[in-house]
């Protein structure tokens, strides 16, 4: 749940934004093996601890000349229930191919979340939740002009370089958006 707010526009637009992360998820949730019940696994839905994310974000639109665009971003995630807090700092580019309806962006991206500080290995830590989560990624995306209001969404991402307490495989994500 959060609010960003354009604050510069022009050549260069800045927004700057603020999110609160509610503690929602159940960290002691278990479950059992599908092919072998014996087998007890750790599936935690959250990890129990409210973030509060501050982020800016500045943007460049190259159109007319291209119909291209990019941007910069960074974040700080201050963390609660004494994890380590997190930042993260990326860059994005987007080519549009198409007009109106049927319009298509492609979309490519960098991005870093690292720990301020060495984590605690003594503290709740799982894959993507907890203590110690930090990753680089890089992402290649497609969001495409349904309607006028209305845009499908596919993005393929992959981690490289220091990994922890993430999956190291290729992400695929496919969504919807609406756009007013």
């Amino acid at each position: 749940m959060g609010v960003r707010y354009g604050v510069l526009k022009g050549a260069w637009s800045l927004a700057l934004g603020r999110a609160l992360d509610l503690p929602t998820g159940d960290k002691n949730r278990r479950g059992f093996g599908y092919q072998d019940p014996v087998i007890f696994i750790s599936l935690p839905t959250g990890d129990g601890e409210w973030n509060v994310w501050g982020r800016a974000a500045l943007s460049h639109s190259f159109a007319p000349r291209l119909p291209a665009y990019v941007t910069f971003d960074a974040g700080y995630n201050q963390r609660t229930q004494g994890f380590t807090s997190q930042y993260t700092y990326g860059a994005e580019v987007g080519y549009q191919v198409g007009y109106q309806v049927g319009k298509a962006w492609l979309t490519a991206s960098v991005r870093p979340l690292a720990n301020v500080h060495q984590p605690n290995t003594e503290k709740f830590g799982a894959i993507g939740l907890g203590e110690g989560v930090a990753y680089s990624s890089a992402a290649l995306g497609l969001n495409y002009a349904v309607t006028k209001h209305w845009w499908a969404t596919a993005n393929v991402a992959a981690g490289f370089g220091r990994l922890r307490n993430v999956y190291s495989g290729l992400q695929p994500t496919l969504g919807v958006a609406f756009e007013w």
